[in-house]
């Protein structure tokens, strides 16, 4: 097991848990494990975005480069990684890095993954991307259906019985402007059919961000399949949708580009309008209750999409 310099790799070791987690911060327990699957780490780079990992870096290590996360067994998000170490598994080849390894020790779960050649998708207009993500997101509706078989609860599911809106309408009307109220009862509408309206035979991966897209060349990984679950094929390129007025489309222009991705015209425009609702009604409570500027920024692009459609 290797201590190794924390100025090479991120600077003084944070003494603030919530900065993240240097490989020298690691249990020794835990790096021995490591160490055990990869051979010596001599150095480990941070990625370049955010993580809700307490540990993330490519390692280079004497048998070759592996990209490490690890998450403490008490945070509240270790759930995550230990879907995505099953999800894995279960994907055809070429569509994700492929996991090499799970180790767990010292209260700790960390998993290695094959190190990709790559860089984030730019999803800003006009960008040379956009036609990769369009393929990429037919590729995965084609490669995922029907959805490989794991134990995770469909879109449907995971959406069925939510009243967003309806909370929205009676916890916080102070902070809904004219337009939502005047729409109230058309969104909490939309909101209880939504789930039915998502419903489908795809594994759609529900967290399609250019940081989770690793661009090389004219090839594609997807990353960080934490959340996935059976839905309809349209609905990554829905979520999609959402990402590029993030990224500074209008809605407009981010609905011009869905068009080019073939399963989008399998959706009623009301499908799409409830999905858009029922996530934006999510997003709104969220940023209302449990305010950040991550929430702040979903929920204002989520309505963006929803007054076009609904103008």
């Amino acid at each position: 097991m290797t201590s190794i310099s924390t100025e090479r790799i991120t600077g003084p070791t944070p003494k603030d848990p919530t900065m993240g987690y240097t490989w020298n911060d690691l249990p020794d327990e835990l790096r021995a494990s490591i160490e055990g699957q990869t051979g010596t780490v001599t150095c480990a780079v941070p990625p370049t975005a955010g993580t809700v990992s307490d540990f993330a870096a490519t390692l280079e290590t004497t048998g070759g480069q592996v990209f490490c996360k690890a998450v403490r067994d008490d945070n509240p998000l270790a759930w995550m990684h230990r879907r995505e170490s099953v999800v894995n598994t279960a994907l055809p080849p070429g569509i994700a890095p492929r996991m090499l390894w799970k180790v767990e020790a010292g209260g700790w779960l960390a998993l290695g993954f094959e190190c990709v050649p790559g860089r984030h998708a730019d999803l800003s207009p006009g960008s040379a991307d956009l036609p990769m993500v369009a393929r990429t997101l037919e590729t995965l509706a084609e490669t995922l259906t029907p959805a490989p078989p794991l134990r995770t609860f469909s879109l449907a599911k995971r959406w069925s019985d939510q009243d967003f809106w309806h909370k929205l309408g009676g916890r916080h009307r102070d902070r809904l402007d004219p337009w939502t109220m005047e729409r109230l009862e058309r969104l909490i509408l939309a909101e209880r059919e939504a789930p039915g309206l998502v419903d489908g035979r795809t594994l759609v991966h529900t967290d399609l961000t250019g940081p989770n897209l690793l661009v090389d060349g004219d090839s594609v990984h997807v990353v960080d399949w934490a959340f996935p679950a059976p839905g309809a094929a349209w609905v990554d390129t829905a979520y999609m949708v959402i990402r590029l007025i993030e990224a500074g489309h209008t809605p407009e222009e981010a609905e011009q580009w869905a068009d080019g991705v073939p399963m989008w015209h399998e959706a009623s425009p009301w499908a799409v309008t409830a999905f858009g609702t029922i996530l934006t009604g999510m997003r709104t409570l969220r940023a209302v209750e449990a305010p950040g500027r991550q929430w702040d920024a979903l929920s204002g692009h989520g309505l963006a999409w929803l007054r076009h459609r609904l103008r």
